[in-house]
């Protein structure tokens, strides 16, 4: 018997809702949870996931894609064992992800969402979620207990 996780209830995720805005989300593969960080490039018209794996040390190929330190890279070699940073030759940044909102609904399929903009939530209870996010989301003005 297969056991499956349940998709967090809004009380275990969300302390405190301050400025809520709906928005656009499109879906390409299986859907996302409440509590998925999102981002917004056009003042929260259309929303975007930070769906690259995150990265650990290890070997990656060239093209692999990888999340680091708030920024998606893709590796430019075979047998990369380096970390993705600024000055190192082997990878290329692709794009800083800012992240300003969070989800409160789970979503199945593209349409309209409700993003959290303002407010308080749990960190350990966030989807799509990296340390490196933390300082974007406090800028945004998203504070995590």
């Amino acid at each position: 018997m297969e056991i499956t996780k349940r998709p967090p209830l809004i009380d275990e995720v969300i302390i405190k809702k301050v400025q809520v805005i709906s928005g656009k989300i499109d879906i390409e593969k299986e859907g996302f949870t409440l509590g998925t960080v999102v981002t917004t490039k056009d003042g929260g018209t259309t929303w975007n996931i930070q769906d690259k794996p995150i990265f650990t040390a290890g070997v990656y190929k060239e093209d692999d894609e990888v999340f680091h330190n708030g920024s998606s890279w893709i590796s430019l070699t075979n047998d990369n064992q380096t970390e993705p940073k600024e000055d190192e030759p082997n990878w290329k940044e692709l794009e800083k992800f800012d992240a300003n909102g969070i989800l409160l609904e789970n979503i199945t399929e593209s349409g309209n969402i409700a993003v959290l903009v303002t407010g308080e939530v749990r960190e350990k209870h966030l989807e799509h979620y990296d340390s490196s996010m933390k300082k974007a989301l406090f800028k945004n003005k998203i504070i995590l207990k």
